[in-house]
């Protein structure tokens, strides 16, 4: 009778950003490993860039959520 939306409507910008964020993070991860970072520490580093990260992607997601 009466369209609805779907549950996602506008949140592709979201979706979009945090895929970006997460390769970002993990980019910058590998990269340290090609420059010597020891197998164990990886999961540490990558959750550290991820957490610096969210100071410049905090922002765009509050700027591209519905």
């Amino acid at each position: 009778m009466f369209e609805t939306p779907a549950s996602t409507q506008g949140y592709g910008p979201v979706v979009a950003v945090f895929w970006v964020y997460v390769l970002l993070a993990l980019g910058v991860t590998l990269g340290l490993r090609q420059f010597g970072l020891p197998d164990e520490a990886t999961l540490y580093v990558f959750l550290g860039v991820g957490l610096v990260l969210l100071k410049p992607f905090v922002p765009l997601f509050k700027r591209y959520s519905p």
